[in-house]
């Protein structure tokens, strides 16, 4: 797979790209790890141009404008994309060829978190965008996609998308919680990239978590849903999953089990439930919940298994009523600390 990423972008520097290979490349935008190659790929063709410290932010914007320059002296020699009898289609076409090359380099350098980039030309002005949405602890939103699909994304999360779906797949990409209710559509498949794992559905709802240093898991509640690890470039299946079933990830290692399916979609109404989970792992969702802190006094109180079901949009003072009353301790609140005793 980065192979082919990098094939496709040494082509574009060479000219030698089609119409298909130019939606390809705007897929790659949305991939986690597209900033590690692209900044390798860059440095390969920036040979020539004078060496610069890239810490240093000014210099680097200097060093990226004398690559677009390169760009733009080589323009007069690109072969058209496609035979068009309209010249001003062609000169579009080769405009947007390089409005891509710019969004690519800015990447590349992380120059951008929420991309909204022109790269002016006389007369026509091309724009592709890219969105991140950022929810701090404490905040939730509801997103609606280009192809009408629904996401609802989950405290402490984030999520990737472009403004326009390419031609032939509808991929972001999430780190955190979020559930799913994508439009169905057999010739588009949706994909979600989430570091090493994928999920690939055609119109389906399900929920995903992939929190950094904890499991990710995806939970299924309509329709079918295919979950890959991408390892050395292949991608080896962990599990395809129907109604009431999800999969585990964490080390490389999947494991499979059911779960209600009113837990799953209850997620997005605000509605935790717990199964004999730990004190730990059920106040730790609360903290991106509500943007608090727990403290424990004992080790052995944070590591109990309780079951317990939270309304999560009620205040916090009366979800710590009910955990303490289930969970059987006493707890102090101080500010946005909590401690339990």
């Amino acid at each position: 797979m980065e192979n082919r990423n990098k094939a496709l972008i040494r082509k574009y520097i060479h000219q030698d790209c089609t119409p298909a290979e130019l939606e390809e490349l705007k897929r790659i935008l949305v991939l986690p790890e597209a900033a590690q190659f692209f900044d390798e790929l860059m440095s390969e063709h920036w040979d020539g141009l004078p060496a610069v410290n890239d810490t240093d932010q000014p210099r680097l914007n200097e060093k990226l404008k004398q690559f677009y320059g390169k760009l733009e002296r080589e323009e007069a020699q690109i072969v058209q994309l496609q035979t068009q009898t309209d010249s001003n289609t062609r000169r579009k076409r080769v405009r947007k060829y390089f409005s891509y090359a710019a969004i690519l380099t800015l990447i590349a350098t992380g120059l951008l978190t929420y991309k909204t980039l022109q790269l002016k030309k006389t007369p026509v002005t091309e724009q592709f965008v890219m969105h991140e949405v950022v929810n701090p602890k404490g905040q939730r939103a509801k997103i609606l996609l280009p192809d009408s699909s629904v996401v609802f994304l989950g405290a402490g999360s984030t999520l990737k998308f472009p403004e326009k779906f390419a031609a032939h797949t509808r991929e972001i990409s999430l780190t955190g919680a979020a559930f799913f209710e994508v439009t169905k559509n057999p010739k588009k498949p949706f994909i979600i990239h989430t570091g090493e794992v994928q999920t690939q559905v055609l119109g389906t709802s399900f929920k995903i978590e992939a929190f950094n240093r904890l499991p990710l898991t995806v939970a299924v509640a309509t329709g079918k849903v295919r979950v890959d690890q991408l390892y050395n470039g292949k991608l080896k299946s962990l599990a395809v999953l129907t109604p009431g079933q999800q999969v585990s990830y964490q080390g490389r290692k999947a494991v499979q089990t059911t779960v209600a399916i009113d837990e799953i979609r209850s997620w997005k109404d605000a509605r935790l439930t717990f199964h004999q989970r730990k004190l730990i792992e059920i106040t730790t969702e609360l903290e991106r919940w509500y943007n608090v802190e727990f403290n424990y006094k004992q080790a052995s109180k944070a590591a109990e298994e309780i079951s317990v079901a939270l309304q999560a949009d009620m205040p916090l003072n009366k979800i710590m009523k009910v955990l303490s009353s289930t969970g059987h301790f006493r707890y102090q609140m101080d500010g946005r600390r909590i401690n339990i005793k």
